[in-house]
């Protein structure tokens, strides 16, 4: 940097030889010492420790171009500036090794992380693309009851969140699972008590059993108080089936062996009627309806408007055992807006797969009631248990002293 004639310098040093030396260095002997102060500066780490400095003013004889800029930063900057910088760079150069050891740290944690993930991936990979031989089996065995396929697949995943590929190799360990996964989606309906009058009401498709399914109930409500040594209860049978021709012939024929007029009824108005001239007299009313497609939505819901009559019903839908799972789901789906709660399930005696049905109820989140397994009243209807369902499954190791252990009192 170019200095002028009698520009006024200042330069420090610990001595005043040591001064002196720096200024013959700078510009030989072309320079004048104007003041001459000495003072005390903090040094050492932290600025803890005193200093005696030498701060000599001094002017430059002549007009001239000197490289001193080095020099004079130098100058400039305190010692106490400079030893701030150097700890701040000191600190920068720790924090920065300790950052670079933490991250090299966490770097290598990832990378233990992804050779974990990539190892799951693979078993996934070989679990899917590859399926074990076990779950082959028992996929065979849940395609030959009519399982669904949504069905199949929960059991599926159930498998394989549960089962080490080792553990696949023991298939009778994994189809007593697969056995205790169905029946624990099996809901069984909870007794229910009702103020009398308990009114029933059954609904469903055509040619399901309804009519019979009434006289049955009917029938097992009376048993039921004589094994119990109770009075007879008093029944009133109605039917609303207009559709169907001899619909009422054949309950009055039931209606007769239990001594019992059966009424019926063609609107709202009348179902409401018979409820108000027999609510205080009996202690169960049993509905008979019409039998539609599950596809009629008009007719569906001009028997839901009829039944519409404040008596607190308990309404049961009744579907075939031999139904495919398909036309079920469709069924329960269908008859959804009488917001029943359990399901009959008729015919059993028909079929060998009940994997359609217990498919439908688990999707659907239904609870099963009655089973019914032949045409004769007052018999072949009984309350469904898990256990039924279970030793209805084709296939399958049945362990009766386990599933009876597991589920008995469940049912009961």
């Amino acid at each position: 940097m170019a200095l002028e004639n009698g520009v006024r310098q200042v330069i420090e040093g610990d001595t005043l030889d040591e001064c002196k030396k720096k200024l013959f260095d700078m510009y030989q002997n072309n320079y004048n010492i104007e003041d001459r102060q000495t003072f005390f500066k903090h040094t050492g780490f932290l600025g803890l420790k005193l200093k005696e400095v030498q701060r000599i003013t001094y002017t430059v004889n002549h007009r001239k171009a000197y490289d001193v800029d080095n020099y004079y930063n130098y100058s400039k900057d305190s010692e106490a500036d400079k030893l701030e910088k150097n700890r701040q760079e000191i600190i920068q150069q720790q924090s920065t090794v300790l950052f670079n050891t933490q991250m090299q740290k966490m770097a290598n944690k990832i990378d233990e992380l992804n050779k974990q993930i990539s190892s799951m991936n693979d078993n996934i990979t070989l679990a899917t693309n590859e399926k074990h031989e076990t779950i082959r089996k028992i996929e065979e065995l849940l395609e030959e009851n009519e399982f669904s396929m949504s069905y199949t697949r929960m059991i599926e995943d159930k498998i394989r969140a549960k089962f080490s590929l080792d553990q696949l190799d023991d298939f009778n360990l994994v189809e007593r699972y697969v056995v205790d996964w169905i029946g624990e989606s099996i809901q069984i309906t909870k007794e229910k008590y009702f103020r009398p009058p308990h009114v029933i009401i059954i609904v469903g498709p055509t040619g399901v059993g309804k009519t019979t399914t009434i006289a049955k109930l009917a029938s097992n409500a009376i048993l039921d108080a004589k094994s119990k040594n109770l009075p007879r209860p008093d029944l009133c049978l109605l039917t609303i089936d207009t559709m169907r021709v001899g619909a009422q012939e054949q309950l009055s024929k039931f209606g007769d062996i239990l001594d019992k007029t059966v009424l019926k009824a063609e609107s709202s108005d009348d179902v409401r009627a018979t409820y108000e001239a027999y609510k205080d007299h009996v202690d169960y009313i049993f509905i008979d309806t019409s039998g539609y497609s599950p596809n009629d939505a008009t007719h569906i819901s001009e028997m839901k408007n009829m039944l519409d009559v404040k008596m607190n019903p308990d309404i049961y839908l009744s579907v075939c055992a031999s139904t495919k799972s398909s036309d079920l789901q469709n069924i329960f789906r269908n008859y959804e807006p009488f917001a029943y709660e359990s399901v009959i399930i008729t015919k059993c005696d028909e079929t060998k797969q009940i994997g359609n049905v217990i498919s439908v109820l688990w999707d659907r989140h239904k609870s099963v009631s009655y089973i019914t397994d032949g045409q004769r009243v007052p018999r072949n209807i009984r309350k469904a248990t898990v256990i039924d369902f279970l030793k209805m499954l084709n296939g399958f190791n049945i362990d009766r002293v386990h599933i009876e252990d597991k589920f008995g009192e469940q049912d009961e």
